[in-house]
């Protein structure tokens, strides 16, 4: 007699046509904000004048998808051990045990070399940055910054702040723009406030798993100095955008109320960062890049399309 429990069980997909798996195994939430960062340093880099060439756009844009999802999912062959440890990360696919090792492995040789080729097809600078982002991140932050320094995520920011560097040269071909470092400064900054507030909420998980973060050797109240100093630049970044693009009064608007609204939520999660405050300034904190790349983008790109507009409909 067949045993029914067996007959009835549907059958698991092969690992590779596992999209589910592959986007676990790829962290496809954090590639998802690297390509949204991608498309703001194209877009806002862009210069209205010239037609949008989508080869070189469709080339960036693959080109560090598939970097970002194999430098992703070799993060996670290389944290295997210490995410068995923390309750956040136990049920990954490899501490799990729905993936083995070199299956992992096998996805990320496949998609780093691709994302790499197509960089390399299009530019030898993106090319370049595409090798140091793969390197500081899985080699530096990954087995050394983040495992022995509670600063270790102010290096570790480089990798995550260099592809909009890299949407900005897809745009313009030229690594020396100052907008596009910029726009690199910009995410460089914000990744602090950001990091270090998860790690806040998560100390207990990071000192499970022997991660020396900023709470578990220094403190809250350290970690929340840190925060303030990072968050205070970071505003004070975004306000200086009119010395590197044409942007006006709603970029300006936009970037002030914002400031306002981070520094009131700031003010609230530094008096109690226990409490339900940290999720606020949390989610304010990811607001503000959206709102700053997004009203960048918008103004940039409206002091051509206005006047379209307006001859046009004889305005």
């Amino acid at each position: 007699m067949v045993n029914s429990t067996l007959t009835n069980s549907p059958a698991r997909l092969p690992w590779f046509l596992d999209i589910k798996l592959l986007k676990e195994l790829s962290k496809s939430g954090i590639v998802t904000l690297v390509l949204i960062s991608v498309l703001g340093g194209f877009f806002i880099s862009h210069s209205f004048e010239r037609h949008i060439d989508w080869l070189r756009f469709t080339l960036t844009f693959f080109g560090v998808l598939f970097l970002a999802s194999g430098s992703s999912a070799l993060n996670q062959v290389q944290d295997q051990a210490i995410d068995l440890k923390m309750p956040r990360t136990a049920s990954r696919p490899l501490p799990s045990g729905r993936m083995s090792t070199s299956q992992a492995l096998f996805f990320c040789g496949v998609t780093i070399a691709l994302g790499l080729v197509l960089l390399a097809l299009l530019d030898l600078s993106l090319f370049v940055l595409g090798l140091i982002a793969l390197l500081s991140y899985n080699v530096l932050y990954t087995l050394w910054w983040k495992r022995n320094h509670a600063f270790g995520a102010v290096p570790g920011a480089i990798p995550g702040a260099l592809p909009i560097l890299m949407g900005s040269i897809g745009a313009t071909g030229n690594w020396k723009d100052p907008g596009g470092w910029y726009l690199f400064s910009i995410l460089f900054f914000w990744q602090m406030p950001h990091f270090w507030t998860l790690a806040i909420k998560y100390r207990s998980d990071y000192a499970d798993g022997g991660i020396p973060t900023l709470p578990v050797e220094k403190g809250v109240a350290v970690t929340i100095r840190q925060i303030q100093i990072w968050c205070l630049a970071y505003v004070a970044i975004s306000l200086s955008a009119p010395l590197f693009f044409r942007v006006g009064a709603l970029y300006l608007s936009c970037t002030l109320v914002v400031g306002v609204m981070i520094l009131k939520e700031l003010y609230q999660f530094s008096r109690a960062p226990e409490s339900k405050a940290w999720l606020r300034f949390f989610l304010w904190i990811n607001l503000t890049l959206i709102v700053y790349l997004g009203a960048l983008a918008v103004d940039q790109w409206s002091i051509h399309l206005i006047p379209g507009f307006k001859n046009l409909f004889g305005i």
